[in-house]
């Protein structure tokens, strides 16, 4: 700081008159009665007139006009009402934004990458939205570890029924899979069948699940692809693959569902799969305060799941 910045700042602190006498002038302006601003602030009519009269001389300006009833601002006293508004509502929202800072709590969810990207991005603000004071982080890449070695708070999975003992389980979605393909895709297939001729989209498919295997051997055999189909590790990729019309594949409803209802993507047929699993939730019994309200978050987001089980 330099020696004009230290006499700027004291001649600004002489000047300036006590926080008190400001407000005191603040509640009596937005009143212009002394008997009701003494009122809000416990205080007696000729107590809050001295103090009045007391900024007045420390300003060396008269603020108001003594009315036949109630008060009337000087030019002055507008003026400085007017100031005196602006800065104690910006130190009201700083005050407010330091106890939020000082309250804010981490939460970390472990999430599949292709649950992520096609449900839960859609959502989530109304969360962040709802809870300003949560700050989530979204981790994609542990999210089949265990919670006490991830660090994760909550863990959103691709799971069974078999509960792990000692964590809350919530069954997100009742999953079943769906044969899907792009509005343009499924456009082509009809006309070529009405023609006669035969059309064998390119199938897509997850290279870390055999799901076009399991639903041929389910009996839906009403589409035949090429034999050379694409492969991709992570279902979120083979679904925008499918909706840029590069063919079709077997789908998660939960993670299509969206799509489908969105139009860009469309179901073939009425077919549908089940394997035994769903998108659970699971999370310690007990955990920082702001799990509660995620949990809460999902409940409203996913009705149609079950209760939590221990």
């Amino acid at each position: 700081m330099t020696n004009l910045d230290a006499l700027a700042q004291a001649s600004l602190l002489r000047r300036l008159p006590s926080m008190k006498a400001l407000l005191f002038f603040n509640v009596v302006g937005r009143h212009l009665n002394l008997v009701r601003a003494g009122e809000e602030l416990h205080l007696t009519q000729g107590a809050l007139s001295r103090q009045i009269k007391l900024l007045e001389q420390h300003l060396g300006v008269a603020l108001f006009r003594r009315l036949a009833r109630g008060l009337a601002f000087t030019q002055e006293g507008e003026t400085l009402y007017a100031y005196s508004q602006q800065a104690f509502g910006t130190l009201d929202a700083g005050l407010r934004r330091l106890s939020l800072v000082a309250g804010r709590q981490t939460l970390v969810v472990s999430v599949a990458r292709s649950f992520a990207l096609r449900v839960l991005a859609g959502r989530l603000p109304r969360f962040v939205r709802a809870h300003p004071w949560v700050d989530l982080q979204i981790d994609t890449h542990r999210y089949f570890a265990d919670l006490e070695t991830s660090g994760a708070d909550v863990s959103i999975r691709l799971t069974d029924s078999h509960f792990e003992t000692g964590h809350r389980h919530r069954r997100l979605t009742d999953d079943i899979s769906w044969l899907v393909a792009s509005p343009a895709v499924a456009r082509r297939m009809t006309a070529r069948k009405k023609e006669g001729t035969p059309f064998r989209p390119v199938l897509l498919s997850n290279s870390e699940r055999d799901d076009w295997s399991r639903w041929l051997a389910a009996g839906n055999r009403r589409v035949q692809p090429e034999e050379a189909a694409l492969q991709f590790n992570d279902s979120a990729t083979m679904l925008q693959a499918v909706e840029a019309g590069m063919g079709f594949c077997v789908a998660r409803s939960a993670l299509a569902r969206d799509a489908v209802e969105a139009g860009t993507l469309v179901r073939l047929w009425k077919q549908e799969m089940r394997d035994g699993l769903c998108y659970r939730a699971i999370s310690a019994a007990r955990g920082k305060p702001a799990l509660e309200p995620f949990l809460q978050w999902l409940d409203e987001e996913f009705p149609a799941g079950a209760h939590y089980h221990l």
